[in-house]
């Protein structure tokens, strides 16, 4: 049985695990670090600086289960600002972690290693909140979301965050509150109203990840592409939407975890087929800045996406009004459409998951007839075609060395688009009937050859067949040997 605390600070509003550490420390006039980590956890706890410690099963038992581990996560850490990104087992063995006395890969686990913003991480605090914690509370503590990656400034003044400097280049476990030691702006001075915006959506998340939870089960990100044209017959439309995000990420904040992000847009589309990925929180709450979502957005879309995740909700009569007005108006908007294809109309993927009945009488009367129009002029690249291959057999015959037999493979390599004449002939009648005459049988080939060794190798007739053969290249003579004596004559003479 471990030894109860005999006294402990009671927590203040969004208080880190750390700020109440340090507060202890302060309360039981410890020496150092060790003594209170010992007295805290019953070990050397390494992370108690963490946004995500652990050892918070040893410290729920020395505080006799006033505080459960439960409770100490959810209050005390910035894991259910992740959750709503995690499926439930990966959940389950991060709590399991911050309970137990060894937290090695959780983080790692979770992907923020992987993502680069620890290098960027610092103690940060709001001069604001400083002098209001102090009016309300009598000190001044560490708030969790001004630790989260990507908060700059403080959600609730809007002034840019200060990173802590430890003196003599300490680090956390000098045990000091916010105020205690200089600060430095993490942020240039400027237009704040990006970072604004995602450290209030920010904060909102970790306040109710289960409403996250939901949000991320309607597929917000998907649907918010869809309104702004995005989507084109269910697939993003990769090159225009890049293109977009390009203009936009040059308006992204000044701070040293954007930086990461803004280099390229490719976390985007990784982000939007996830396969299994585990998505950043400042990554996904970027994006939806990016795509002018705000905390505006997020808290009135939580009914429709419950809704889409298969949650009853219940609605008063003005919703219900509401509900169909909207409906209403999705359907007129769809109709109304100058798109003749149904996957390119505003609102198909709205429609096909929460209206799919209406939809389909819609589709079944006004059924879509592709244009039956032959777009190419064959004919004129028929006849291209046939001169092409007419200046191709006088190439092959006309080249040095060794006679080359003249094919079809050999005619379409000297063309363009060969390969179109070999898969669609009936495309090419008159190409197809010229190669028939343009092709070379194998006894022409060989009275070719022969002619060739004769002049190459200055041959007479009473040189043996054989030689001859071998050195024009033949194995299996289709000429017979009074063809042979003729070319030697004609080329004598």
């Amino acid at each position: 049985m471990a030894d109860l605390l005999l006294c402990f600070p009671k927590p203040f509003p969004d208080e880190s695990l750390y700020s109440l550490a340090v507060r202890y420390h302060k309360l039981a006039a410890n020496p150092g670090y060790r003594v209170t980590s010992q007295e805290l956890f019953g070990s050397y706890s390494r992370t108690c600086g963490s946004i995500l410690p652990c050892c918070l099963g040893a410290l729920s038992e020395r505080l006799g289960g006033a505080i459960s581990v439960r409770q100490l996560i959810e209050r005390f850490t910035l894991l259910p600002l992740y959750l709503p990104f995690l499926n439930d087992e990966k959940g389950r063995d991060a709590a399991i972690l911050m309970g137990g006395n060894r937290g090695t890969g959780l983080k790692m686990a979770l992907g923020i290693t992987a993502s680069r913003f620890l290098q960027h991480a610092s103690f940060r605090y709001c001069e604001s909140c400083v002098r209001e914690d102090i009016l309300e509370c009598g000190l001044a503590y560490w708030h969790r979301i001004h630790q989260a990656s990507g908060v700059c400034v403080c959600p609730r003044h809007s002034d840019v965050l200060q990173a802590m400097t430890f003196p003599g280049g300490s680090d956390w476990r000098c045990m000091l509150l916010p105020g205690e030691s200089a600060g430095t702006p993490v942020m240039d001075c400027g237009d704040h109203t990006g970072a604004v915006a995602i450290a209030r959506m920010q904060l909102w998340g970790l306040d109710h990840p289960d409403e996250m939870k939901t949000i991320q089960a309607g597929n917000l990100l998907r649907k918010r592409l869809d309104e702004m044209g995005f989507i084109r017959s269910g697939r993003i439309r990769e090159q225009m939407l890049r293109d977009f995000l390009t203009r936009r990420l040059r308006c992204s904040p000044s701070a040293a975890e954007f930086e990461e992000i803004v280099r390229s847009a490719d976390w985007v589309f990784q982000m939007l087929r996830r396969h299994g990925r585990i998505v950043q929180p400042l990554k996904f709450y970027f994006l939806c800045w990016l795509l002018d979502l705000g905390l505006e957005h997020l808290k009135p879309y939580r009914l429709d996406a419950d809704i889409c995740a298969g949650v009853g909700v219940r609605r008063d009569k003005s919703q219900h009004l509401m509900q169909d007005d909207d409906l209403h108006a999705r359907r007129i908007a769809f109709a109304k459409s100058a798109n003749l294809k149904c996957h390119d109309k505003p609102g198909y993927q709205w429609l096909y998951r929460n209206d799919r009945e209406w939809l389909a009488r819609y589709v079944a009367a006004n059924p879509y007839h592709r244009d039956q129009r032959i777009l190419v002029d064959w004919q004129s690249r028929d006849s291209a075609l046939a001169l092409q291959l007419a200046k191709a057999k006088t190439i092959i015959l006309s080249v040095d060395g060794k006679p080359q037999q003249v094919t079809r493979a050999a005619l379409c390599r000297g063309v363009i688009n060969g390969s179109a004449l070999l898969k669609m002939p009936q495309n090419f009648p008159m190409s197809i009937g010229l190669m028939a005459d343009l092709l070379e049988s194998t006894h022409d080939h060989q009275l070719r050859k022969i002619r060739w060794a004769i002049r190459e190798y200055s041959l007479t007739e009473n040189c043996a067949m054989s030689v001859l053969y071998r050195y024009a290249g033949i194995r299996i003579s289709r000429v017979s040997d009074h063809e042979v004596l003729r070319q030697i004559r004609d080329d004598r003479d």
